[in-house]
């Protein structure tokens, strides 16, 4: 097929040069043209005469654009600034190849990425997809309802553009739940995954060799949990059992907790559930004062670091590393070469919270992973590319590439992947092996070779055998030998799969996901009031915590901590979030 000519990627040095591509370039002998919808008038446009679209096959189908059609999708996608050229890397060819789109690829990098987009919005030099936008709802809601720049795709949300996320959504209401504003727009496509696996819920772990050392038991409860680093603490006075910082693996999560917010935020300046109520844990009369208590006494017995709240990372790190700490968030094999001794903790109860519980990771259900701009001449071609990686094998084949036998069509000038038994199934490469020497692991080769885009922005990475692709659970050890799996942490290979079963074997068994939705579509005005609110409350609540935990302000002025959070408008900013939580129910 005919390959246009790729854009150059540029940077931004206050004038921003951009080239502005329609998508779906007509070929000579092509008329009546699909007309490009705002998004006031896409669910029109969604249901375009069939002749228009004769060119366009199934997202089920390849190639997508069938054979003596010309069309072109223009892409901004975030990759790294030392990143191959994008038309080098494999996904490039499989889009161009196997599906028969042209593309024209500009790349973002991270660290200019924000300023590049807001300038691109401003200008309305917008390509028709953009991937990896790392857009918030609130921008999402700007750009889409507001201005009109990106495109709902509600509308081409049916069986004959979306079939797989169709099929997906109606059979997790929830998933579409969590990525739709309060009108049913939806304004961009995430990444699927397992909200409850065990690679996405919020990480914890004890030191389980030091509390047998101790002749401690796991706790269940937080006096247990306090009675534990008590324990170690009088057994290594020079050390710190509760390892990190407020600004590196802030351990406050896992406490939090246990006073019965259901959050991920270590800090408790996000909107959590206690209870089933909708709170803000820091203004939080009920039971935040009582969490700072506990935390002044952590602080006062030399149970955290002295330097919690000024510690850089590298210095936090040091001491967990050099030391011996009891609990950590670290997965353990980050930070240690002999990680056997570490395995999950369980939640925690107290006189606040009854029921042990974790929060379900829904950050996985993201949003702003791509979105299709007005710009687009072809919304019809955007929304069935981006439906083609809904599927299992398809989102693997976009991310990692093809298998060398079962997806041997779609090779397209790679070797292929294929799964080493001797190697615990992982995914080994044939390049790799047949070119010692010229990558330094199969992940650098994924990176330098593969992805246009990187893991879990966009597409359904839930596991199916589909692919015939071992399952997790058919390459993890059997751990059944034992009454409690913690009893054979010491015999598991690989710190990956270690801090994965360590995870699920204790807090994945009390997952919920009865927890606040990560993305949140306020109107324009309610989200400026929002976050002008939070501003102020979010500097007081981090300055006065950290007062109280280390003693410079007396705990009997918690009365007037609350005051004065709720003068800064704590109580209003907690009905927003109270009247849009009820709004979605």
């Amino acid at each position: 097929m005919k390959r246009k000519k790729q854009l150059t990627a540029f940077a931004l040095a206050g004038v921003m040069l951009l080239t502005a591509a329609g998508c779906g370039k007509q070929t000579a002998d092509e008329t009546q043209p699909t007309t490009a919808p705002s998004s006031a008038s896409s669910e029109a446009a969604a249901t375009a005469p069939e002749n228009e679209l004769s060119w366009l096959n199934s997202s089920q189908t390849l190639p997508i654009v069938k054979e003596g059609t010309d069309k072109t999708l223009s892409m901004y996608i975030r990759m790294a600034a030392d990143s191959p050229e994008p038309e080098h890397q494999y996904t490039y060819r499989f889009i161009e190849e196997g599906m028969n789109i042209n593309l024209e690829v500009t790349k973002m990098s991270g660290d200019g990425q924000a300023e590049f987009l807001s300038l691109a919005f401003a200008s309305n030099e917008l390509p028709d997809i953009i991937i990896d936008s790392q857009l918030s709802a609130d921008q999402l809601v700007n750009y889409g309802a507001n201005e009109g720049q990106i495109l709902d795709l509600a509308p081409y949300l049916n069986e004959t553009y979306m079939p797989n996320l169709t099929a997906i959504y109606e059979e997790h209401p929830e998933y579409k739940s969590a990525i739709q504003d309060s009108e049913g727009h939806i304004w961009s496509v995430g990444a699927i995954a397992d909200i409850t696996d065990r690679e996405q819920v919020p990480r914890a772990f004890l030191n389980y060799d030091l509390l047998e050392e101790l002749n401690l038991e796991v706790p269940e409860t937080l006096d247990e949990f306090l009675d534990a680093m008590r324990a170690v603490k009088a057994a290594y006075p020079d050390d710190y059992p509760i390892g990190g910082s407020y600004t590196r693996s802030n351990p406050m999560m896992y406490l939090l907790n246990a006073f019965g917010y259901l959050t991920s935020d270590a800090a408790g300046q996000s909107i959590a559930l206690r209870n089933g109520e909708v709170v803000l844990p820091v203004a939080d009369r009920e039971a935040y004062g009582e969490f700072l208590k506990f935390m002044n006494v952590l602080y006062e017995e030399g149970l955290i670091h002295p330097d919690f709240f000024t510690m850089d990372s590298n210095t936090a790190k040091s001491v967990v590393v050099g030391g011996n700490p009891a609990f950590v968030t670290d997965a353990p094999f980050t930070l240690w070469d002999d990680f056997g001794g570490w395995w999950g903790p369980i939640p925690l109860t107290s006189d606040w919270n009854p029921t042990p519980q974790w929060p379900a990771g829904n950050g996985v259900l993201n949003a702003g992973g791509a979105v299709v701009t007005s710009q687009c001449e072809d919304p019809e071609l955007a929304a069935t590319f981006l439906d083609y990686f809904y599927t299992y094998p398809t989102y693997r084949l976009g991310v990692m590439g093809p298998l060398r036998d079962t997806q041997s069509e779609y090779l397209f000038g790679v070797g292929g992947r294929y799964y080493d038994e001797s190697a615990n199934y992982q995914s080994t490469y044939v390049d790799v092996v047949e070119n010692p020497g010229k990558w330094n692991s199969n992940a650098e080769y994924v990176a330098q070779e593969i992805q246009l885009w990187n893991y879990f922005v966009f597409g359904d990475g839930r596991y199916s055998a589909d692919l015939g692709e071992p399952s997790r659970a058919e390459t993890d050890p059997d751990l059944s030998g034992a009454d409690d799996p913690a009893e054979l942490r010491h015999t598991i290979e690989g710190g990956q799969k270690h801090f994965e079963l360590a995870l699920q074997n204790t807090v994945c068994k009390y997952v919920t996901t009865d927890v606040y939705p990560k993305n949140v579509y306020l109107d324009p005005d309610v989200s400026v009031e929002a976050n002008h609110l939070l501003t102020a409350i979010s500097e007081y609540a981090t300055q006065e915590s950290a007062k109280f935990i280390i003693g410079a302000r007396p705990l009997e002025e918690l009365d007037s901590y609350f005051d004065e959070i709720e003068n800064l408008g704590a109580l209003d900013y907690v009905q927003i979030y109270k009247d849009y939580y009820e709004s979605i129910q």
